[in-house]
Parts: C-alpha cells; sequence; structure tokens
C-alpha cells in the first residue's frame, strides 16, 4: 500500500492537495495525503504512516458463533493476527438485531491474558509422554530438578528442548525461555535493554498469531443422542452441564491451545502439546521469523466411555506438528493446573500421519466404541508415499485401524485431505467415510462391520472419482440422492492452497457433486451433468453475483446459454450428479462444501499473486441446488441491501448463484480471501432468513443475507420410545 506525502510549495495550493488526496486514495494506505510543509509535520507524518502500517492486521481462519440461530445473546468470535509482531486477536462482537455486527467488541482476549499475571493468574498444561493414561496432564512449570523430575514435572526430554536456543545449542536459559512462554515480559528487550540474555519483544499481548485455527464455540451439549445409545442417559449429562461456562477454544503460534471464557475473554487455560516443545525456544529468538505451532482447528464432541459422557478436543496442528492432541474439557470447574491430570488425556502420531489440516471427527463406530477419524494429513515423510485414513479410540488414543488407500509413491507422495462421515442407517453410529487427495482420487471406506478387521476401502477398493490431476484438499459434504437407485451424492471441490508454491497454481478448477450408488465403479466425468458460470453481474447493493446455469429441467426467470440441457426426470435416472468448472484463473475451492436446505454453500478462493501487498485475493460465495447443481428458482442472495428476499433481488433477471467478495467487479475484487462461513438463522416478520459470516483476510467479517433454503425451521425427526 502506498502512502503520499506533500511538501513544499504545493501544500499551500488547493488544487495540488487535491491531486495528492486522490493520489493517496488510488494508493490504499489512508484516506488523504499527509502533508508535511515543515519539519514537524513531517515527523508527525512519518510517525502516523508507521503506526499505521504496523496497526494493520488479517485474518485467515472462520469465525465461530455462540448459537446456531439467532437470538437476542447471539455473538460471533473473530480470531485475527498482526504480521508487524505476530500477535493475536481473539475478539467478541455482538449481533444487533438486524443481523449486522456491533461497531465494538465486547472483549478482547489479547488484552485479557497480557492483564492475567503470568504466573499466578494463568493456568498453563502440558503433556509428560513418560507418564500412564490419566496421569499425562501436569502443569507447566519448570522442574525443581530437571534431571530428576516428579510424576508432574516435565519430562528431561522436554526441559532439554527449553534449554536449546535457535542455534540448538544448549545454554542452560530454559527456565527463563519456560517464563517467557508463560507470558513473562521481563527479559523482553524493551524491558531489559542492558540484559546479556534478552528474547524477543511482544509489545501487544503474549497471545501468539491466531491464523488457520478456526475458533470453536462450546456451550451446554447438544449433540442430541438417543438416551439408550449407552447405558447412561444422555439427556442426564445435558441437563448436568447445562449451565456450565461458555468457552472459545482456538490453537495459536505461541505453542498453545487456548481456552478462552466466552462471557468475559479472560483465559481459563492454555496447553502446550509435547509435539511443538522442539520449536518453542525459536519463539524467543530476537532474529524470529514466523513459525506454525498449534495452527489446527479444534472441534468437540460428545463421547461416552468409562461409565459416563464426557466433552472431547481433538485438534491436529496443520504445519506446526505432526498428530494430534486430545483433552477432556467436560467441565470447566477443573480448569487449573492442579486439575490437569483430569483434562489431558492423549497424544498420537504415527509413521504415516503427516500434518493434519482438516477437524478430526468425533463418533461411535461399528466395533461399540467411541473413535476419533481423522485423515493421515500431507508430508508424512513415510516410505511408501500413501495416503492413509485413521482410526483411533476416543477414550485411550490407541490406533484402531489405519487404511491404507494404496495411492501415492515415495518420489510423488500423496495426501488423504479432511473426511466426513455418515451413518447409514440411523443407529448413531458411523458407518461410511468420504476423503478426496492430493492425487484427486475420491475414497470411500466401508466401517460398517463391528470387526475392526473388515473396515477398509469401499467401493470395491476403487476411487469413488478421479478427477484427472485436481488436487482435492477441501472436506466433502454428503446427502441423499433422491429417485430411483437413491445413494449419496458426495460434493467437494478442488485445488490446493496448502504451500507457498500453490499462490502462483493456474490450474484450472472445478466443483463436483458424484452420486456413490454403491455398484464398486469409478464414476467417470462423462456421467456428471455440466453446469456453468455464465457471466457476472452487480446487484443494487453493489455487490457482484455470478449467474449460473439451471442445466436440469426449465428455469422459472429468465434464460442462460445451457439452460433446461436435459429433463429433471432423465438426469435422475442416468446422470451420476453433476460438475462447475470455476473460470477465473488461479480461482480454486480448498474449503469446506456444505449441504444445507437443499442447497451446496462452497467458497471459493482467488489468490493475487501479481500484488503481495494486497490482503491475498479475493473471493466468491457459491450457493447451488444441491441434488442438481441448478441455480435456484427463487431469488435466495439479498442484492439490493435491503434485508429482505424479493423479486428485486433478480440480477439482470436471473437468480444468483454466487456472490463476491465486497468491493464489487469480478471475482469480488477488494474484498479479500474468506473463509468457510458460519451461519446463523433469522426471522424477519414471516419469511425465514439466514446469515452467512465469513471471516476475511482483510481483517473484516463479512455478513451475506439469504434465505433459509427449503428446510426452515421445525422437527427434523421423530422416533419412537418404548
Amino acid at each position: 500500500q502506498t502512502y503520499v506525502i506533500g511538501m513544499g510549495d504545493s501544500v499551500a495550493n488547493p488544487s495540488s492537495v487535491a491531486a495528492l488526496n486522490n493520489m493517496a486514495v488510488l494508493g490504499g494506505g489512508a484516506p488523504t495525503a499527509f502533508l508535511g510543509n515543515d519539519v514537524a509535520k513531517l515527523t508527525t507524518a512519518f510517525q502516523a504512516i508507521v503506526g499505521d502500517i504496523q496497526a494493520k492486521t488479517s485474518a485467515a481462519s472462520s469465525v465461530a458463533l455462540n448459537s446456531g440461530s439467532f437470538n437476542a445473546g447471539s455473538a460471533i468470535y473473530q480470531a485475527k493476527f498482526n504480521s508487524t509482531d505476530w500477535s493475536g486477536n481473539l475478539l467478541a462482537f455482538p449481533i444487533l438485531a438486524t443481523g449486522a455486527l456491533a461497531a465494538v467488541a465486547t472483549w478482547d482476549a489479547a488484552t485479557q491474558i497480557k492483564a492475567q499475571n503470568w504466573d499466578t493468574q494463568r493456568n498453563v498444561l502440558t503433556y509428560k509422554p513418560s507418564a500412564g493414561l490419566g496421569l499425562r496432564g501436569i502443569p507447566f512449570r519448570w522442574p525443581v530438578a530437571p534431571g530428576a523430575p516428579t510424576s508432574a514435572e516435565l519430562d528431561v526430554g522436554q526441559s532439554t528442548a527449553l534449554n536449546l536456543n535457535a542455534a540448538a545449542v544448549n545454554d542452560g536459559n530454559g527456565q527463563a525461555r519456560h517464563r517467557y512462554l508463560r507470558g513473562d515480559a521481563s527479559q523482553e528487550t524493551r524491558n531489559c535493554v542492558a540484559c546479556a540474555l534478552q528474547f524477543r519483544n511482544r509489545n501487544a499481548t503474549p497471545l501468539g498469531d491466531i491464523i488457520n485455527s478456526s475458533p470453536y464455540y462450546v456451550g451446554a451439549p447438544n449433540f442430541g443422542y438417543y438416551d439408550d445409545l449407552e447405558p447412561v442417559a444422555y439427556s442426564s449429562f445435558v441437563a448436568t452441564y447445562l449451565a456450565r461456562t461458555k468457552v472459545i477454544y482456538a490453537g495459536a503460534n505461541d505453542g498453545m491451545l487456548h481456552a478462552i471464557n466466552a462471557a468475559n475473554g479472560n483465559e481459563l487455560f492454555a496447553y502446550v502439546p509435547s509435539a511443538v516443545y522442539s520449536g518453542l525456544s525459536k519463539l524467543t529468538d530476537l532474529n524470529y521469523s514466523h513459525r506454525y505451532s498449534v495452527d489446527g482447528s479444534p472441534t468437540v464432541g460428545d463421547v461416552f466411555y468409562n461409565g459416563g459422557w464426557h466433552s472431547l478436543l481433538v485438534s491436529g496442528m496443520r504445519t506446526g506438528a505432526k498428530g494430534l492432541f486430545a483433552l477432556d474439557v467436560t467441565n470447566p470447574v477443573n480448569f487449573t493446573e492442579a486439575g490437569a491430570a483430569s483434562i489431558v488425556r492423549w497424544e498420537f502420531t504415527d509413521p504415516d500421519m503427516g500434518y493434519v489440516f482438516g477437524n478430526p471427527l468425533i463418533v461411535k463406530t461399528n466395533n461399540g466404541r467411541w473413535s476419533v477419524v481423522v485423515s493421515g494429513g500431507y508430508n508424512t515423510g513415510n516410505a511408501s508415499g500413501h495416503a492413509f485414513l485413521f482410526i483411533i479410540d476416543a477414550e485411550t488414543g490407541a490406533l484402531v485401524r489405519k487404511i491404507d488407500t494404496g495411492a501415492g509413491t515415495a518420489a510423488s507422495p500423496n495426501g488423504l485431505s479432511p473426511a466426513a462421515a455418515i451413518d447409514a442407517n440411523g443407529d448413531g453410529v458411523a458407518d461410511l467415510v468420504y476423503a478426496g487427495d492430493l492425487d484427486g482420487n475420491l475414497w470411500k471406506f466401508d466401517l460398517t462391520l463391528g470387526a475392526v478387521a473388515s473396515w477398509g476401502l469401499g467401493n470395491s477398493g476403487l476411487p469413488l472419482f478421479n478427477t484427472a490431476g485436481q488436487s482435492i484438499t477441501g472436506r466433502p459434504d454428503i446427502t441423499r440422492f433422491p429417485g430411483a437407485g437413491g445413494g449419496y451424492l458426495v460434493v467437494f471441490g478442488t485445488g490446493r492452497y496448502v504451500a507457498s508454491a500453490d499462490n502462483t497454481d493456474l490450474t484450472a478448477q472445478t466443483e463436483y457433486a458424484v452420486r456413490d450408488k454403491n455398484i464398486g465403479a469409478t464414476v467417470t466425468l462423462a456421467q456428471l451433468q455440466q453446469q456453468a458460470i455464465k457471466q457476472v453481474g452487480v446487484g443494487g447493493n453493489g455487490t457482484s453475483y455470478r449467474l449460473t446455469t439451471h442445466a436440469v429441467g426449465p428455469a422459472t426467470d429468465g434464460i442462460l446459454v445451457g439452460d433446461n440441457a436435459i429433463a429433471r426426470a432423465n438426469y435422475l435416472a442416468t446422470k451420476m450428479g453433476w460438475y462447475m468448472n470455476l473460470p477465473t484463473s488461479g480461482e480454486r475451492s480448498v474449503g469446506n462444501a456444505r449441504f444445507r436446505g437443499g442447497r451446496v454453500i462452497f467458497t471459493t478462493i482467488i489468490p493475487n499473486v501479481s500484488d503481495p501487498c494486497e490482503y491475498g485475493g479475493n473471493s466468491w460465495l457459491m450457493e447451488l441446488d444441491a441434488i442438481t447443481g441448478n441455480r435456484f428458482d427463487t431469488p435466495t442472495f439479498d442484492t439490493n441491501g435491503d434485508n429482505n428476499i424479493s423479486p428485486a433481488d433478480l440480477v439482470g433477471g436471473i437468480i444468483p448463484g454466487g456472490q463476491g467478495g465486497s468491493g464489487g467487479g469480478p471475482g469480488g475484487a477488494g474484498g479479500g480471501i474468506w473463509s468457510d462461513a458460519s451461519i446463523s438463522g433469522n426471522r424477519n416478520g414471516t419469511t425465514t432468513l439466514e446469515d452467512k459470516y465469513s471471516n476475511t483476510s482483510e481483517g473484516t467479517v463479512q455478513r451475506v443475507r439469504e434465505t433459509a433454503g427449503k428446510a426452515g425451521e421445525g422437527r427434523v425427526m421423530w422416533r419412537e420410545v418404548r
């Protein structure tokens, strides 16, 4: 971004000042030029510019909602980061009656953590690898005798790792580094100018940057399990913890997962996984270059083991470390260092497990146990280069089953992307799992039988679909396919945004919806119906909208080339799904696709490769008919900004199928890269609406108002109890 300073005679010339201001607007650095007609004003201008640069913040993770539907207490929790000092923010914004966010945050966890005393007011926990199950959680405290630790102190290897400086030399300063990691600022250069031992400054807060870890909100238990699913009724567990403290969980690149009180932003505890110890000392280095550590997104599920229900948090660490960790977060009353053993459950790694990017699945499996199902991730470093799916016991962290896809080689390693699971027979147990890989294969895994040894690849061991070289890195979603033959429809997008080199990848990418009829064969592209993005129009609110085809059956609005290409009955009887090519150079679909209310929802991103000073790029939020990929038959987006949905929301007589980032222009230029949307139901008179909230790489939260689709509100199932 360019900042403009005017000096000399031009400062006294109104027309020159106006020209300078226009230059400033085009430069994007500030809304007006700075005028420096003497030394003092020039100094002030430079100070203001430097301050503005340092204050630039960005965001990458999704936002968290405290409710799936709008109510008086609804709030958004947004994670952000500042790349000047690699500090983080986690903020709470109330949602107003209009659906818009309040302008001022209720709290900022960065400020709260800075105010908490590093020694007496922060509960920091960690994992002791040498301890047994149930005893592995210990306080993150320096041992009295590091060479001979007690059962509740850091293992020797952990203390040794902290004693190593950035050059991997043991300098004996491990205790000072440990204090720094807990939040002690006494050795930071700004506070210790003459000290022989100096650590990196953290002027803003000890909270590290939160980049890829999406915050996860946990309130009362709400998974809705049947009371006869386990020997203890789930409803009694819900009643016991109905009023438990609401907590936000997010990983940060300060080496910790943070548990934040959703009411006030105070940190309840932080957790340091043992897997990140090798990089902790580098966080203190004066020449620090950004590193990832606890960068994965946590997920929380209710599970049953040891005679009772528990809320279990499981998270990978993305490129911070290979493997997973699990914490029992059932009762926030126990969130103290004294309660460490009751919180910390297990950590897991395996030679065939790499960097886990997606959220693990926490489900009951057909062996009668609760399990964590997770894709093996990327860069495993194993000899085969194959992609793997893991099933891990939720209680113990023991490996239950590892399924090898057989895809990949040592010379060209593969990796399995985030997985999705479904219950095929309605008994509350996961039966089928779907996941894509970097080689473009969509895999089906069969866990339907009780014998663990029988769990393996479905679809006769063949990929359900192959994209012919387009990588699959987002999580798929699954819905039932209507009509004769039934089966499931699996939706997923393609493209990579994993490594730095991916930024400039201009390979054409696609969104696919592939039908699984359980016929044991690989679906081909010719069996799918093509849909297309035909043009871009601008709505009454100045935002760009994509106009897409209605290839299956006649449309109810205007006509585009490609509409009504196949009758609906013929499509349902003969086609195995649909696909839509993404038209913009560099555009890709790397987020998690989602079925909701008869729609498929996905976000595409277009990284900015021409101007590295931009906030990442821009995005499209796409919404299409779930089964056919058609554009909708009734207006969906609020395109004129009146907070309602009506025929006035057509664009050029056509119902839009996608919305660009704010700022208008093709591709939503200026809107930044959008995260996957969080969804909140809203109600306006007799029309059911909903709002989607996306964190953007510009550090803002974007709201999109639209209809709630076909489902609306109401009872979604019933079950006879006798």
